[in-house]
Protein backbone atom coordinates (compact mmCIF):
# COMPACT_ATOMS: atom_id res chain seq x y z
CA UNK A 1 0.00 0.00 0.00
CA UNK A 2 1.76 3.03 -1.29
CA UNK A 3 2.37 5.70 1.01
CA UNK A 4 1.29 3.49 4.22
CA UNK A 5 4.75 3.07 5.90
CA UNK A 6 4.80 3.03 9.85
CA UNK A 7 7.22 4.85 11.58
CA UNK A 8 7.25 2.97 14.85
CA UNK A 9 8.88 -0.26 15.30
CA UNK A 10 9.76 -3.12 17.41
CA UNK A 11 13.70 -2.97 18.04
CA UNK A 12 16.74 -4.98 18.57
CA UNK A 13 18.42 -4.47 22.00
CA UNK A 14 22.47 -5.72 21.88
CA UNK A 15 22.15 -8.32 24.55
CA UNK A 16 25.42 -7.14 26.22
CA UNK A 17 24.67 -8.38 30.06
CA UNK A 18 23.27 -11.93 28.77
CA UNK A 19 26.50 -14.38 29.59
CA UNK A 20 25.42 -17.31 27.25
CA UNK A 21 22.75 -15.55 24.91
CA UNK A 22 22.96 -18.76 22.57
CA UNK A 23 21.33 -20.82 25.45
CA UNK A 24 18.82 -18.35 26.10
CA UNK A 25 16.15 -18.04 23.23
CA UNK A 26 13.29 -18.80 25.42
CA UNK A 27 14.48 -15.73 27.93
CA UNK A 28 15.32 -13.51 24.90
CA UNK A 29 12.05 -13.93 23.12
CA UNK A 30 9.80 -12.57 26.20
CA UNK A 31 12.06 -9.87 26.89
CA UNK A 32 11.53 -8.79 23.20
CA UNK A 33 7.74 -9.58 23.49
CA UNK A 34 7.38 -7.46 26.58
CA UNK A 35 8.93 -4.33 24.59
CA UNK A 36 6.34 -4.49 22.24
CA UNK A 37 3.65 -5.19 25.11
CA UNK A 38 4.56 -1.97 26.60
CA UNK A 39 5.77 0.10 24.27
CA UNK A 40 3.39 3.18 23.89
CA UNK A 41 3.07 3.72 20.15
CA UNK A 42 2.53 -0.75 19.43
CA UNK A 43 -0.06 -1.74 17.38
CA UNK A 44 -2.89 -2.13 19.39
CA UNK A 45 -2.72 -5.92 17.97
CA UNK A 46 0.48 -6.12 19.81
CA UNK A 47 -0.51 -4.46 22.79
CA UNK A 48 -1.61 -6.46 26.12
CA UNK A 49 -5.33 -7.29 25.56
CA UNK A 50 -8.10 -5.21 27.71
CA UNK A 51 -9.35 -8.30 29.30
CA UNK A 52 -7.92 -11.88 30.47
CA UNK A 53 -10.89 -15.02 31.99
CA UNK A 54 -10.23 -13.67 35.28
CA UNK A 55 -11.66 -10.26 34.63
CA UNK A 56 -14.11 -11.49 32.12
CA UNK A 57 -15.58 -13.16 35.12
CA UNK A 58 -15.59 -10.27 36.93
CA UNK A 59 -17.11 -8.26 34.33
CA UNK A 60 -19.74 -10.83 33.88
CA UNK A 61 -20.55 -10.97 37.75
CA UNK A 62 -20.65 -7.02 37.46
CA UNK A 63 -22.80 -7.01 34.43
CA UNK A 64 -25.54 -9.13 35.96
CA UNK A 65 -25.90 -6.92 39.28
CA UNK A 66 -26.06 -3.70 36.61
CA UNK A 67 -29.02 -5.78 35.28
CA UNK A 68 -30.69 -6.24 38.34
CA UNK A 69 -30.07 -2.47 38.83
CA UNK A 70 -31.54 -1.98 35.32
CA UNK A 71 -28.64 -0.13 34.11
CA UNK A 72 -27.66 -2.88 31.69
CA UNK A 73 -30.03 -4.68 29.68
CA UNK A 74 -30.18 -8.83 29.33
CA UNK A 75 -28.79 -8.95 25.56
CA UNK A 76 -25.17 -8.26 26.76
CA UNK A 77 -24.85 -10.76 29.34
CA UNK A 78 -25.15 -13.54 26.86
CA UNK A 79 -22.49 -11.91 24.73
CA UNK A 80 -20.34 -11.39 27.88
CA UNK A 81 -20.53 -15.21 28.54
CA UNK A 82 -20.01 -16.32 24.81
CA UNK A 83 -16.45 -14.12 24.96
CA UNK A 84 -16.07 -15.44 28.26
CA UNK A 85 -16.22 -19.21 27.78
CA UNK A 86 -14.52 -18.79 24.44
CA UNK A 87 -11.57 -17.30 26.45
CA UNK A 88 -12.32 -20.03 29.30
CA UNK A 89 -11.59 -22.53 26.60
CA UNK A 90 -8.59 -21.31 25.20
CA UNK A 91 -6.61 -20.28 28.76
CA UNK A 92 -4.33 -22.97 29.77
CA UNK A 93 -3.90 -20.25 33.32
CA UNK A 94 -7.43 -20.21 34.13
CA UNK A 95 -7.76 -23.75 33.02
CA UNK A 96 -5.65 -25.12 35.43
CA UNK A 97 -7.56 -22.98 38.22
CA UNK A 98 -11.34 -24.44 37.73
CA UNK A 99 -12.69 -27.63 39.41
CA UNK A 100 -15.03 -28.13 36.20
CA UNK A 101 -15.17 -29.37 33.19
CA UNK A 102 -15.02 -25.72 30.33
CA UNK A 103 -18.01 -27.95 28.87
CA UNK A 104 -20.47 -28.42 31.84
CA UNK A 105 -19.91 -24.59 32.51
CA UNK A 106 -20.91 -23.76 29.07
CA UNK A 107 -24.44 -26.17 29.18
CA UNK A 108 -25.00 -23.75 32.18
CA UNK A 109 -24.12 -20.25 31.31
CA UNK A 110 -25.79 -20.63 27.98
CA UNK A 111 -28.56 -22.64 28.46
CA UNK A 112 -32.05 -20.18 27.84
CA UNK A 113 -33.88 -22.22 30.46
CA UNK A 114 -31.23 -21.82 33.17
CA UNK A 115 -32.60 -18.92 35.26
CA UNK A 116 -30.61 -16.18 35.69
CA UNK A 117 -29.48 -16.72 39.30
CA UNK A 118 -28.13 -20.33 38.42
CA UNK A 119 -26.05 -18.48 35.48
CA UNK A 120 -25.17 -15.82 38.92
CA UNK A 121 -24.43 -18.59 41.20
CA UNK A 122 -21.81 -20.74 38.60
CA UNK A 123 -20.01 -16.85 37.54
CA UNK A 124 -19.14 -16.55 41.25
CA UNK A 125 -18.04 -20.12 41.96
CA UNK A 126 -15.81 -18.94 38.93
CA UNK A 127 -14.70 -15.64 40.34
CA UNK A 128 -13.84 -17.89 43.26
CA UNK A 129 -11.94 -19.79 42.09
CA UNK A 130 -9.52 -17.53 39.07
CA UNK A 131 -10.27 -14.26 40.61
CA UNK A 132 -6.79 -11.87 39.54
CA UNK A 133 -4.45 -13.30 42.44
CA UNK A 134 -4.57 -16.86 42.33
CA UNK A 135 -4.80 -15.78 38.24
CA UNK A 136 -1.56 -14.31 38.40
CA UNK A 137 0.30 -16.68 40.53
CA UNK A 138 -0.36 -19.74 38.34
CA UNK A 139 0.49 -17.33 35.29
CA UNK A 140 4.04 -16.74 36.73
CA UNK A 141 3.92 -20.63 37.24
CA UNK A 142 3.39 -21.93 33.67
CA UNK A 143 5.80 -18.88 32.44
CA UNK A 144 8.12 -20.18 34.16
CA UNK A 145 8.05 -23.43 33.11
CA UNK A 146 7.12 -22.62 29.57
CA UNK A 147 10.70 -20.49 29.69
CA UNK A 148 12.61 -22.71 31.75
CA UNK A 149 11.64 -25.98 30.30
CA UNK A 150 8.69 -26.55 27.23
CA UNK A 151 10.68 -23.49 25.27
CA UNK A 152 7.84 -23.45 23.51
CA UNK A 153 7.26 -19.67 22.18
CA UNK A 154 3.65 -20.03 21.39
CA UNK A 155 2.99 -20.57 24.78
CA UNK A 156 5.55 -18.01 26.13
CA UNK A 157 3.23 -15.81 24.00
CA UNK A 158 0.15 -16.22 25.07
CA UNK A 159 1.51 -16.26 28.87
CA UNK A 160 3.43 -12.73 28.60
CA UNK A 161 0.37 -11.08 27.15
CA UNK A 162 -2.14 -12.46 29.53
CA UNK A 163 0.68 -12.11 32.54
CA UNK A 164 1.45 -8.01 31.41
CA UNK A 165 -2.88 -7.48 31.19
CA UNK A 166 -3.07 -9.18 34.66
CA UNK A 167 0.15 -6.98 36.17
CA UNK A 168 -1.91 -3.77 34.74
CA UNK A 169 -5.25 -4.68 36.16
CA UNK A 170 -3.84 -5.47 39.65
CA UNK A 171 -2.29 -1.82 39.68
CA UNK A 172 0.99 -1.58 37.84
CA UNK A 173 1.51 0.71 34.90
CA UNK A 174 2.96 0.33 32.09
CA UNK A 175 5.56 2.72 32.33
CA UNK A 176 6.74 0.97 35.68
CA UNK A 177 6.62 -2.32 34.15
CA UNK A 178 8.43 -1.19 31.11
CA UNK A 179 11.27 0.70 33.45
CA UNK A 180 12.17 -2.66 35.52
CA UNK A 181 12.04 -4.66 32.34
CA UNK A 182 14.51 -2.60 30.54
CA UNK A 183 16.58 -2.33 33.40
CA UNK A 184 16.40 -6.05 34.07
CA UNK A 185 17.51 -7.34 30.67
CA UNK A 186 19.19 -4.83 29.12
CA UNK A 187 21.04 -1.75 31.51
CA UNK A 188 21.76 -2.55 34.22
CA UNK A 189 24.86 -4.27 34.19
CA UNK A 190 25.31 -5.21 38.07
CA UNK A 191 23.50 -8.37 37.27
CA UNK A 192 24.65 -10.58 34.59
CA UNK A 193 21.39 -12.98 33.02
CA UNK A 194 23.37 -16.48 33.09
CA UNK A 195 20.35 -18.76 31.71
CA UNK A 196 16.66 -18.71 31.60
CA UNK A 197 16.41 -19.48 35.05
CA UNK A 198 16.38 -15.64 35.52
CA UNK A 199 12.76 -15.29 34.79
CA UNK A 200 12.20 -15.81 38.40
CA UNK A 201 14.27 -12.98 39.04
CA UNK A 202 12.41 -10.69 36.82
CA UNK A 203 8.60 -11.85 38.57
CA UNK A 204 9.84 -11.14 42.17
CA UNK A 205 9.99 -7.22 41.41
CA UNK A 206 5.69 -7.91 41.16
CA UNK A 207 5.41 -9.80 44.24
CA UNK A 208 5.49 -6.78 46.98
CA UNK A 209 2.08 -5.29 48.45
CA UNK A 210 0.98 -1.61 47.63
CA UNK A 211 3.12 0.94 49.29
CA UNK A 212 1.98 3.83 51.01
CA UNK A 213 2.96 6.84 48.85
CA UNK A 214 2.61 10.94 49.39
CA UNK A 215 2.42 13.00 46.19
CA UNK A 216 3.61 16.94 45.96
CA UNK A 217 2.57 18.97 43.65
CA UNK A 218 2.73 23.10 43.33
CA UNK A 219 -0.99 24.55 42.29
CA UNK A 220 -2.48 27.47 41.65
CA UNK A 221 -3.45 29.75 45.15
CA UNK A 222 -6.99 28.71 44.46
CA UNK A 223 -6.60 25.39 46.77
CA UNK A 224 -5.54 27.78 49.53
CA UNK A 225 -9.26 29.17 49.68
CA UNK A 226 -10.36 25.65 49.79
CA UNK A 227 -7.59 24.19 52.23
CA UNK A 228 -10.39 22.61 54.47
CA UNK A 229 -12.40 21.16 52.26
CA UNK A 230 -9.51 19.50 50.78
CA UNK A 231 -8.30 18.19 54.34
CA UNK A 232 -11.26 15.93 54.15
CA UNK A 233 -9.70 14.54 50.91
CA UNK A 234 -6.47 14.12 53.02
CA UNK A 235 -4.60 16.65 51.12
CA UNK A 236 -3.19 19.24 52.72
CA UNK A 237 -2.53 22.73 51.50
CA UNK A 238 1.11 24.35 52.52
CA UNK A 239 3.10 27.23 51.43
CA UNK A 240 6.23 25.64 51.99
CA UNK A 241 7.62 22.20 52.93
CA UNK A 242 9.69 22.21 55.98
CA UNK A 243 7.55 20.35 58.17
CA UNK A 244 8.24 17.02 56.22
CA UNK A 245 10.90 14.68 57.19
CA UNK A 246 12.38 14.42 53.79
CA UNK A 247 15.08 16.35 52.29
CA UNK A 248 13.98 17.59 49.10
CA UNK A 249 16.74 20.06 48.64
CA UNK A 250 18.10 18.45 45.62
CA UNK A 251 14.76 18.62 43.54
CA UNK A 252 14.42 22.21 42.61
CA UNK A 253 11.25 22.74 43.35
CA UNK A 254 10.60 26.08 44.23
CA UNK A 255 7.31 28.34 44.56
CA UNK A 256 5.73 30.90 42.42
CA UNK A 257 4.02 33.69 43.83
CA UNK A 258 1.10 32.97 42.60
CA UNK A 259 1.35 29.16 43.49
CA UNK A 260 1.06 26.46 46.91
CA UNK A 261 2.12 23.04 47.49
CA UNK A 262 -0.84 20.19 47.22
CA UNK A 263 0.29 17.19 49.13
CA UNK A 264 -1.71 14.10 48.70
CA UNK A 265 -1.02 11.72 51.30
CA UNK A 266 -1.82 7.84 52.24
CA UNK A 267 -1.99 6.82 48.94
CA UNK A 268 -1.90 3.07 48.38
CA UNK A 269 -0.47 1.76 44.67
CA UNK A 270 1.81 -0.57 43.71
CA UNK A 271 4.32 2.02 41.98
CA UNK A 272 5.06 5.60 41.40
CA UNK A 273 3.41 6.00 38.29
CA UNK A 274 -0.14 4.41 39.94
CA UNK A 275 0.30 7.02 42.45
CA UNK A 276 0.07 10.01 40.81
CA UNK A 277 -2.87 8.74 38.91
CA UNK A 278 -4.33 8.00 42.29
CA UNK A 279 -3.67 11.33 43.39
CA UNK A 280 -4.27 13.48 40.16
CA UNK A 281 -8.02 12.12 40.48
CA UNK A 282 -7.98 13.28 44.10
CA UNK A 283 -7.04 16.43 42.98
CA UNK A 284 -9.25 16.72 39.56
CA UNK A 285 -12.02 15.54 41.93
CA UNK A 286 -11.38 18.25 44.36
CA UNK A 287 -11.01 21.11 41.17
CA UNK A 288 -14.30 19.53 39.71
CA UNK A 289 -16.20 20.10 43.23
CA UNK A 290 -15.43 23.64 43.31
CA UNK A 291 -16.32 24.68 39.75
CA UNK A 292 -19.72 23.98 40.82
CA UNK A 293 -19.92 27.10 42.98
CA UNK A 294 -17.31 29.05 41.31
CA UNK A 295 -16.93 29.55 37.43
CA UNK A 296 -14.66 31.82 36.16
CA UNK A 297 -11.31 30.18 37.57
CA UNK A 298 -10.49 26.66 37.74
CA UNK A 299 -7.99 25.55 40.07
CA UNK A 300 -4.93 24.18 38.02
CA UNK A 301 -1.93 22.23 39.20
CA UNK A 302 1.32 21.19 37.56
CA UNK A 303 1.87 17.12 36.57
CA UNK A 304 5.72 17.93 37.41
CA UNK A 305 5.74 16.72 41.06
CA UNK A 306 7.64 15.22 43.40
CA UNK A 307 6.15 11.01 44.35
CA UNK A 308 7.54 10.13 47.85
CA UNK A 309 7.33 5.97 48.32
CA UNK A 310 6.64 6.28 52.75
CA UNK A 311 7.17 2.54 53.02
CA UNK A 312 10.61 2.55 50.77
CA UNK A 313 11.66 5.63 51.63
CA UNK A 314 12.25 6.95 47.81
CA UNK A 315 11.40 9.79 46.65
CA UNK A 316 10.44 10.38 42.60
CA UNK A 317 10.41 13.11 39.92
CA UNK A 318 7.48 12.42 38.05
CA UNK A 319 5.96 14.62 34.62
CA UNK A 320 2.30 14.13 33.04
CA UNK A 321 2.07 10.87 31.94
CA UNK A 322 1.18 10.22 27.78
CA UNK A 323 -2.66 11.05 27.25
CA UNK A 324 -4.38 7.83 26.04
CA UNK A 325 -5.56 9.45 23.23
CA UNK A 326 -2.12 10.28 22.44
CA UNK A 327 -0.73 6.31 21.99
CA UNK A 328 -1.13 6.25 18.44
CA UNK A 329 0.70 6.41 15.10
CA UNK A 330 0.71 10.61 14.32
CA UNK A 331 1.98 12.70 11.96
CA UNK A 332 4.27 15.12 12.24
CA UNK A 333 3.53 18.82 11.31
CA UNK A 334 5.13 19.10 8.39
CA UNK A 335 3.64 15.69 6.97
CA UNK A 336 0.08 16.85 8.67
CA UNK A 337 -0.28 20.17 6.42
CA UNK A 338 -0.26 19.30 2.72
CA UNK A 339 -3.03 16.33 4.33
CA UNK A 340 -5.02 19.56 5.82
CA UNK A 341 -4.47 21.50 2.48
CA UNK A 342 -5.71 18.72 0.39
CA UNK A 343 -8.65 18.02 2.35
CA UNK A 344 -10.10 21.72 2.30
CA UNK A 345 -9.88 22.07 -0.86
CA UNK A 346 -11.20 18.65 -2.15
CA UNK A 347 -13.33 17.68 0.54
CA UNK A 348 -16.70 16.91 -0.78
CA UNK A 349 -19.81 16.06 1.66
CA UNK A 350 -23.30 17.53 1.28
CA UNK A 351 -23.99 20.22 3.78
CA UNK A 352 -26.12 17.68 6.45
CA UNK A 353 -23.38 15.38 6.08
CA UNK A 354 -20.76 17.43 6.65
CA UNK A 355 -21.81 18.65 9.52
CA UNK A 356 -22.45 15.48 11.20
CA UNK A 357 -18.65 15.04 10.14
CA UNK A 358 -17.38 18.25 11.76
CA UNK A 359 -19.83 17.34 14.79
CA UNK A 360 -17.39 13.88 15.14
CA UNK A 361 -14.29 15.84 14.29
CA UNK A 362 -15.02 18.03 16.88
CA UNK A 363 -15.86 15.64 19.98
CA UNK A 364 -12.57 13.89 18.73
CA UNK A 365 -10.75 17.04 19.05
CA UNK A 366 -12.39 17.45 23.00
CA UNK A 367 -11.07 14.05 23.79
CA UNK A 368 -7.82 14.98 22.59
CA UNK A 369 -7.84 18.13 24.76
CA UNK A 370 -8.55 16.61 28.09
CA UNK A 371 -6.57 14.46 30.35
CA UNK A 372 -9.80 12.64 32.34
CA UNK A 373 -9.93 8.90 31.52
CA UNK A 374 -14.13 9.36 31.50
CA UNK A 375 -14.38 12.62 29.59
CA UNK A 376 -12.22 10.79 26.85
CA UNK A 377 -14.63 7.74 26.69
CA UNK A 378 -17.71 9.54 26.66
CA UNK A 379 -16.70 11.54 24.11
CA UNK A 380 -15.34 9.29 22.00
CA UNK A 381 -18.11 6.52 21.95
CA UNK A 382 -20.87 9.85 21.12
CA UNK A 383 -18.43 10.80 18.18
CA UNK A 384 -18.40 7.26 16.84
CA UNK A 385 -22.10 6.72 17.41
CA UNK A 386 -23.38 9.79 16.07
CA UNK A 387 -21.52 9.59 12.61
CA UNK A 388 -22.69 6.03 11.90
CA UNK A 389 -26.04 6.49 10.12
CA UNK A 390 -29.04 5.92 11.73
CA UNK A 391 -30.36 2.21 12.35
CA UNK A 392 -33.29 1.34 9.66
CA UNK A 393 -36.22 0.80 11.93
CA UNK A 394 -37.71 -2.50 10.06
CA UNK A 395 -34.39 -4.48 11.03
CA UNK A 396 -34.72 -6.13 14.10
CA UNK A 397 -30.92 -5.89 15.59
CA UNK A 398 -30.16 -3.53 18.64
CA UNK A 399 -28.40 -0.82 18.44
CA UNK A 400 -24.77 -1.78 19.24
CA UNK A 401 -25.07 -4.67 17.02
CA UNK A 402 -25.71 -2.43 14.17
CA UNK A 403 -22.89 -0.08 15.37
CA UNK A 404 -20.83 -2.64 14.77
CA UNK A 405 -21.88 -3.94 11.77
CA UNK A 406 -21.49 -0.39 10.39
CA UNK A 407 -18.05 -0.09 11.94
CA UNK A 408 -16.25 -3.63 11.37
CA UNK A 409 -15.22 -3.04 7.51
CA UNK A 410 -13.59 0.12 7.96
CA UNK A 411 -11.29 -1.76 10.45
CA UNK A 412 -11.02 -5.24 8.49
CA UNK A 413 -10.19 -3.19 5.56
CA UNK A 414 -7.08 -1.57 7.04
CA UNK A 415 -6.58 -4.63 9.00
CA UNK A 416 -3.72 -6.20 6.84
CA UNK A 417 -2.11 -3.63 5.29
CA UNK A 418 -1.81 -1.77 8.82
CA UNK A 419 0.07 -5.30 9.77
CA UNK A 420 2.27 -5.43 6.29
CA UNK A 421 3.17 -1.54 7.00
CA UNK A 422 4.00 -2.35 10.59
CA UNK A 423 6.13 -5.49 9.52
CA UNK A 424 7.57 -3.76 6.31
CA UNK A 425 9.00 -0.90 8.91
CA UNK A 426 9.96 -3.38 11.20
CA UNK A 427 12.24 -5.07 8.97
CA UNK A 428 13.67 -1.64 7.37
CA UNK A 429 14.76 -0.67 10.74
CA UNK A 430 16.63 -4.23 11.97
CA UNK A 431 18.17 -4.82 8.87
CA UNK A 432 17.90 -2.41 6.04
CA UNK A 433 20.06 -4.05 3.55
CA UNK A 434 19.12 -7.54 4.34
CA UNK A 435 15.67 -6.53 3.84
CA UNK A 436 16.25 -5.21 0.35
CA UNK A 437 17.71 -7.62 -1.07
CA UNK A 438 14.75 -9.86 0.02
CA UNK A 439 12.28 -7.40 -1.94
CA UNK A 440 14.67 -6.76 -5.82
CA UNK A 441 13.49 -7.24 -8.67
CA UNK A 442 9.77 -8.19 -7.01
CA UNK A 443 7.46 -6.11 -9.16
CA UNK A 444 4.76 -3.50 -6.95
CA UNK A 445 3.67 -0.03 -5.94
CA UNK A 446 5.79 0.62 -2.53
CA UNK A 447 7.40 -1.95 0.10
CA UNK A 448 4.58 -2.85 1.56
CA UNK A 449 3.20 -4.33 -1.54
CA UNK A 450 6.48 -6.16 -2.09
CA UNK A 451 6.34 -7.56 1.82
CA UNK A 452 2.72 -8.69 0.70
CA UNK A 453 4.34 -11.01 -2.20
CA UNK A 454 7.69 -11.92 -0.53
CA UNK A 455 5.07 -13.50 2.66
CA UNK A 456 2.48 -14.30 0.31
CA UNK A 457 3.60 -16.21 -3.30
CA UNK A 458 4.90 -19.36 -3.69
CA UNK A 459 7.62 -18.83 -5.95
CA UNK A 460 9.31 -16.79 -3.51
CA UNK A 461 9.84 -19.28 -0.35
CA UNK A 462 13.76 -19.19 -0.96
CA UNK A 463 13.94 -15.75 -0.57
CA UNK A 464 12.44 -15.71 2.40
CA UNK A 465 14.43 -18.69 3.93
CA UNK A 466 17.36 -16.53 3.44
CA UNK A 467 15.91 -14.05 4.88
CA UNK A 468 15.24 -15.70 8.18
CA UNK A 469 17.92 -17.16 8.42
CA UNK A 470 19.68 -13.31 9.30
CA UNK A 471 17.08 -13.01 11.99
CA UNK A 472 19.39 -14.78 14.49
CA UNK A 473 18.96 -13.74 18.16
CA UNK A 474 15.69 -11.16 16.69
CA UNK A 475 13.47 -13.90 17.77
CA UNK A 476 10.22 -11.74 18.07
CA UNK A 477 10.87 -10.97 14.56
CA UNK A 478 11.27 -14.28 13.39
CA UNK A 479 8.22 -14.86 14.47
CA UNK A 480 6.15 -12.54 13.81
CA UNK A 481 7.25 -13.16 10.12
CA UNK A 482 6.27 -16.91 9.98
CA UNK A 483 3.54 -16.39 11.52
CA UNK A 484 2.48 -13.66 8.93
CA UNK A 485 4.25 -16.44 6.23
CA UNK A 486 1.71 -18.65 8.00
CA UNK A 487 -1.28 -16.39 7.50
CA UNK A 488 -0.78 -15.54 4.01
CA UNK A 489 0.20 -18.69 2.90
CA UNK A 490 -3.44 -19.29 1.45
CA UNK A 491 -6.77 -17.03 1.28
CA UNK A 492 -8.26 -20.32 3.96
CA UNK A 493 -6.01 -19.01 6.62
CA UNK A 494 -6.71 -15.21 5.36
CA UNK A 495 -10.34 -15.64 6.07
CA UNK A 496 -9.61 -18.02 9.48
CA UNK A 497 -7.69 -14.58 10.38
CA UNK A 498 -10.29 -12.08 9.53
CA UNK A 499 -12.92 -14.09 10.58
CA UNK A 500 -11.36 -13.82 14.30
CA UNK A 501 -10.60 -10.57 14.42
CA UNK A 502 -13.80 -9.90 13.47
CA UNK A 503 -15.06 -11.87 16.45
CA UNK A 504 -12.36 -9.60 18.82
CA UNK A 505 -13.37 -6.13 17.38
CA UNK A 506 -17.26 -6.77 17.94
CA UNK A 507 -16.36 -8.17 21.45
CA UNK A 508 -14.38 -4.69 22.12
CA UNK A 509 -16.75 -2.68 20.72
CA UNK A 510 -19.58 -4.24 23.17
CA UNK A 511 -17.10 -3.49 25.87
CA UNK A 512 -16.42 -0.38 24.41
CA UNK A 513 -20.39 0.34 25.14
CA UNK A 514 -20.30 -1.10 28.60
CA UNK A 515 -18.00 1.07 29.76
CA UNK A 516 -19.33 4.04 28.26
CA UNK A 517 -22.85 3.11 29.99
CA UNK A 518 -20.88 1.89 33.93
CA UNK A 519 -19.50 5.60 33.79
CA UNK A 520 -22.29 7.56 32.47
CA UNK A 521 -25.29 5.46 34.95
CA UNK A 522 -22.65 3.67 37.79
CA UNK A 523 -20.12 6.49 38.00
CA UNK A 524 -17.87 3.45 37.54
CA UNK A 525 -14.50 3.57 35.67
CA UNK A 526 -12.96 -0.24 34.97
CA UNK A 527 -9.45 -0.31 35.24
CA UNK A 528 -9.20 -0.92 31.68
CA UNK A 529 -10.51 2.00 30.27
CA UNK A 530 -7.01 3.30 28.77
CA UNK A 531 -6.83 0.52 26.67
CA UNK A 532 -10.73 1.04 25.65
CA UNK A 533 -9.95 4.92 24.85
CA UNK A 534 -7.25 3.90 22.54
CA UNK A 535 -8.80 1.16 20.89
CA UNK A 536 -12.04 3.28 20.31
CA UNK A 537 -9.76 5.90 19.11
CA UNK A 538 -8.25 3.80 16.69
CA UNK A 539 -11.83 2.79 15.33
CA UNK A 540 -12.46 6.46 14.78
CA UNK A 541 -9.37 7.69 13.11
CA UNK A 542 -9.39 4.50 10.91
CA UNK A 543 -13.43 5.88 9.72
CA UNK A 544 -12.11 9.47 9.64
CA UNK A 545 -9.38 8.32 7.53
CA UNK A 546 -11.21 6.29 4.51
CA UNK A 547 -13.63 9.15 4.79
CA UNK A 548 -11.28 11.81 3.80
CA UNK A 549 -9.66 9.55 0.91
CA UNK A 550 -13.84 8.45 0.01
CA UNK A 551 -14.57 12.43 -0.59
CA UNK A 552 -11.46 13.82 -1.95
CA UNK A 553 -10.42 13.21 -5.47
CA UNK A 554 -11.44 10.85 -7.33
CA UNK A 555 -14.54 11.71 -5.56
CA UNK A 556 -16.37 8.33 -4.99
CA UNK A 557 -19.28 9.47 -2.16
CA UNK A 558 -21.14 12.65 -1.20
CA UNK A 559 -22.62 11.68 2.16
CA UNK A 560 -22.12 9.54 5.01
CA UNK A 561 -24.78 6.90 4.32
CA UNK A 562 -22.91 5.96 1.08
CA UNK A 563 -19.67 6.14 2.49
CA UNK A 564 -20.78 3.30 4.86
CA UNK A 565 -22.50 1.40 2.04
CA UNK A 566 -19.35 1.82 -0.05
CA UNK A 567 -16.83 0.40 2.41
CA UNK A 568 -19.51 -2.69 3.41
CA UNK A 569 -19.98 -3.41 -0.02
CA UNK A 570 -16.26 -2.83 -0.79
CA UNK A 571 -15.01 -5.28 1.81
CA UNK A 572 -17.84 -7.75 1.17
CA UNK A 573 -16.23 -8.19 -1.81
CA UNK A 574 -12.87 -8.66 -0.56
CA UNK A 575 -14.28 -11.20 1.99
CA UNK A 576 -16.46 -13.21 -0.87
CA UNK A 577 -12.80 -13.39 -2.73
CA UNK A 578 -11.12 -15.10 0.20
CA UNK A 579 -14.26 -17.37 0.82
CA UNK A 580 -14.70 -18.98 -2.41
CA UNK A 581 -12.04 -21.98 -1.69
CA UNK A 582 -8.73 -21.73 -0.11
CA UNK A 583 -5.56 -21.54 -2.60
CA UNK A 584 -2.27 -20.06 -2.36
CA UNK A 585 -1.73 -16.78 -3.43
CA UNK A 586 -0.92 -15.75 -6.98
CA UNK A 587 -0.25 -11.71 -7.69
CA UNK A 588 -3.39 -11.39 -8.80
CA UNK A 589 -5.17 -12.43 -6.02
CA UNK A 590 -2.85 -10.27 -3.77
CA UNK A 591 -4.35 -7.06 -5.54
CA UNK A 592 -7.98 -8.11 -5.49
CA UNK A 593 -7.53 -8.60 -1.86
CA UNK A 594 -5.14 -6.05 -0.27
CA UNK A 595 -6.07 -3.08 -3.27
CA UNK A 596 -3.12 -2.23 -1.96
CA UNK A 597 -3.57 1.23 -4.16
CA UNK A 598 -6.67 1.68 -3.16
CA UNK A 599 -6.10 3.62 -0.15
CA UNK A 600 -2.86 5.02 -0.43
Amino acid sequence: MAGFLMGAHMRFRKLTKWEQPENCQPLIFFAQILEELLFDYSLSTYKPSAMNTSLLCGEARETIIEIEKGVITKPNLDHILRELLENLSKDQVAKKLIDFDVATIKSILLDPKNPASSKKTTIELLCRQIDLRAYKKKNEELLINSICISACLKDIRELSRSYITTLLNIGYTSEHINSIASKFFYHDKNEIITGNEAITDFIDHFQEEPNEFLVIYRASKAFKTISNACSSFNVEISGDLSHLEYNLSNYKFPLRDDECFIITKNIKARDPNSAKARSDQKIETIATLFNLFHHKESPTFSHDCLIINQTKQLVHRSKKEINAMHKCIDLTAEKAAPKMNKLIAEFSLEKFSFQKFNRSAELHALALRTDSKENQMINLWIALESFVPAKDESLEISNIEHISKMVIPFINVYYFPKILSRLTSDLLNWNRRAFIAAVKGIEGIGLVEKTAKLLALPELEERRKALKSEFRQFYLLADRFSYLESVFSSTGNIKKALESHTIRIEWQIRRIYRARNLIVHSGKTPSYTSILIENTHEYLDCIFSLFIQLTTKPKKINDISQGFAYLGVFYNEIFKTISQNSRPFDEDLIKRIFQLNTFA
